[in-house]
Formats: structure tokens, sequence, C-alpha cells
């Protein structure tokens, strides 16, 4: 499920919480990685006193994303464009430092990484240093949102650059916008540069007999199981790498492609531009049962949308990292004008309109799917879910 053991921070009042990086200072004290283990197993000196949190998120994620080259090129190539001489540049969210000696090769004045954890601060000084750009870059051991300009430990002046790569699977699940906003609005020159310029959340519904084997049961031996639907979690989005599969690898149909249902301009939008709700009419392409809405993204590095980085199962078919670090996430799909002791399939006809309301949490980092026919074209159930619908599943209430 989206991560409900992340840290958050309640945020400006009324603003719902935000997104915490793992091992943030401004969360409180973490635990040590060597209380992860039983007192008796062997931890490394090198990791023993660092934070639980950073050492299972570097090992999680962070060596994927490091080792993802053609991400590594997206921003290089978008640093190279924008920096100029002379040029004060932001990089919030460092981590290793990688994407802060990207822009200091790039040939500004000067760059401030801004990193939340003090062990990945101190690490990332260490590889500073080691690549010979220490006298380029200032590791800011903060959230973003603590630093200030003109301040101690903070900026001399305003940013000229801004760059940022803090995307999670969801396009803006560790709160990118809120941040973002928030050093547009304090720490920004007004022309500055913001790297990525924009992203898109897209939602595909799909068929997938493999998904359907390891969400749904079925038969076996003559034994009636699909009762045990019932506990089918329908509400939450999954992460495929939770699953433990690369869609890219999986077989699937396409039953509506490519939706739109959050569109992001890093320059001017700040959470309130997303709403808490919206309806959008989706036309089926194929025939087909919906098992499943398929979430992915895309961001730009430049307000012209030229250069392009994406999570597209296509995308990442010949790229394991980024299917590792990322991938896609998943909500499953039942037809909800239609309430029974069971999830009903939606099973639909190419051509039929689809009504999809997207909910987006308090901090529009998460969303969730409610998807039914439009016009209640699912009130015979009989009709439309055939053989897929068990008789150990009753109708309640159809509308």
């Amino acid at each position: 499920t989206m991560s409900s053991e992340a840290d958050y921070d309640e945020g400006e009042e009324g603003s719902g919480p935000v997104w915490l990086p793992p091992g943030a200072d401004a969360a409180g004290e973490d635990a040590p990685f060597c209380n992860s283990l039983e007192e008796h197993f062997w931890v490394p000196d090198r990791i023993a006193d660092k934070s639980a949190s950073v050492v299972e998120a570097v090992n999680d994620f962070h060596f994927a994303m490091i080792n993802d080259r053609p991400r590594n090129h997206f921003y290089r190539q978008a640093l190279e464009r924008a920096v100029k001489k002379g040029d004060t540049v932001l990089e919030i969210g460092t981590g290793s430092g990688l994407l802060a000696m990207l822009a200091a090769r790039a040939g500004p004045e000067h760059v401030y990484a801004v990193e939340a954890n003090g062990n990945m601060a101190e690490l990332a000084e260490q590889l500073i240093k080691s690549n010979g750009l220490d006298s380029k870059i200032t590791v800011i051991n903060a959230l973003s949102t603590e630093v200030d300009v003109g301040q101690p430990d903070g900026l001399p002046k305003k940013a000229d650059v801004l760059v940022s790569e803090i995307l999670g699977t969801l396009l803006l699940g560790e709160s990118a916008l809120a941040f973002v906003s928030d050093c547009r609005k304090r720490l920004l020159t007004p022309d500055a540069t913001i790297i990525p310029a924009a992203g898109v959340q897209f939602v595909s519904l799909i068929e997938s007999a493999d998904i359907k084997s390891i969400t749904s049961a079925s038969n076996w031996g003559g034994i009636n199981l699909e009762g045990f639907d019932a506990l089918q979690d329908t509400c939450n989005v999954v992460f495929t790498k939770q699953y433990g599969f690369r869609l890219s690898s999986v077989p699937y149909k396409t039953i509506a492609s490519r939706i739109p249902v959050a569109e992001v301009d890093f320059y001017t939008d700040d959470r309130d531009s997303l709403p808490e709700t919206r309806r959008i009419t989706v036309t089926a392409e194929a025939d087909g049962t919906v098992h499943a809405a398929m979430l992915y993204w895309e961001v730009y590095a430049d307000r012209e949308r030229k250069e392009v980085m994406s999570t597209d199962p296509e995308a990442t078919r010949d790229n394991f990292p980024r299917d590792m670090q990322w991938g896609q996430a998943l909500q499953l799909v039942e037809d909800t004008s239609v309430i029974g002791t069971c999830p009903v399939p939606l099973v639909v006809k190419k051509g039929d309109e689809l009504e999809m309301l997207v909910r987006f949490s308090r901090d529009k980092a998460v969303m969730q799917f409610e998807i039914s026919k439009k016009g209640g074209a699912a009130a015979d159930p009989a009709a439309d879910v055939g053989a897929e619908f068990s008789a150990a599943c009753s109708i309640v209430d159809s509308s």
C-alpha cells in the first residue's frame, strides 16, 4: 500500500501534511540501524550507528536511482542548458549529491545542496570532496522549508536555478509540489529556472490475467473459493515493486490508455491547484475486464516539454533500475455501481463510457479511483459480469 509508515509534517494550518524524507532530522530522533537486528547478529561498524530509516531507504531505492543512467542524463542535459556563469543553483533532497555535482560541472558560481538527514548530508559532503567539487558546493543539513536567505546555514542570496528529484512512484508521492512551491516563493529569483518544469500523472485501465491471479481467489478442484474476494482491497494504491514484479514483464491489455489525472506546472502551481476530487469520463478502447488502474507519470525538463522522463512500463522495459526505484502503481478495480458482498468485476465493451471519480489526499500526494459504467449501465450485473461473478458472492443492491 502507499506507505503508511512515512513521516509527515503537518505544515501550515489547514494545508495538510507534508511528506518527510526517510530519516529526516525534523521527524525526530531515529533509531540506529544496529537496533533493527537482534543484539547477537553481526552489523558492520560502518552502518551500525547510522539512521535505520536512511539505511533502509538507500538499499530500497537509492542504489537503483543512482544507476538509472537515462535519469542522470535527463538531469545533466537540463542543467547544462539552464545553468549560466554566475548563477546560484539550489538543489533540494541531494541524497548522494549526484545532481549537485552535475550542476557544479555546468559552471555556476555556487551550488547549495539541501539534505534533510544528517548521515546522508555527511556522506554527500564526502562524495563531493572526493570528486574535487567541495569548493563549488555547500551542503546544508536541513529541510528546504527550514532554509532561509541571508541567514547562517542558509543561502547568501536567492537562487537562479532550482533542481530537485523528489518524485515518488506517484508523481507527487514525496510532496514535490509542496516543497517546490515553497522554494519558489522564498528562495528563488523571480525568473529562476525550475528543473523539472512540469509533470503529468497518468492512469491507464488494464486487464491482466496474471494480476488477477495474485489479487483474487479462483475455484480449484471443484471447490468454490470466490467468496474469499470479500476481503479484496480495491481502495488502496499498491506499488508494483511491493507486489514483487515489473509490469513491463507482465502481459496485460489496455482498456483505456493515458488518462491525465493531475497536470502540474512547477513554475506556478501549489497544492491548492489540485482539487480534492475530480470526475473524468473515459471511453473504453477495447472489450474486457478492468482489473486495475495503472498509474505512471512523465516529467519534463523544460516548459516546452521537449525532454521527457517517464515511468510508463514501455519506457522502463529496458531500464531495470527505474522499475526498482519507481516502477508503477496499481489500484484494483471493481464496478462501484453494484454493491455486493464481494467486489463485482467491471466488464466493458469497446465504446462504453466509464465514469472515473478521482479523490486526492489532503497533501495531494496520493489518489484513489472509483470507476463505474456511466449512467448506471451496470444495473443488471448478471448481464455484465457473466462467469466471472460467482454465486458465492451475492448482490446486495444495484443502482
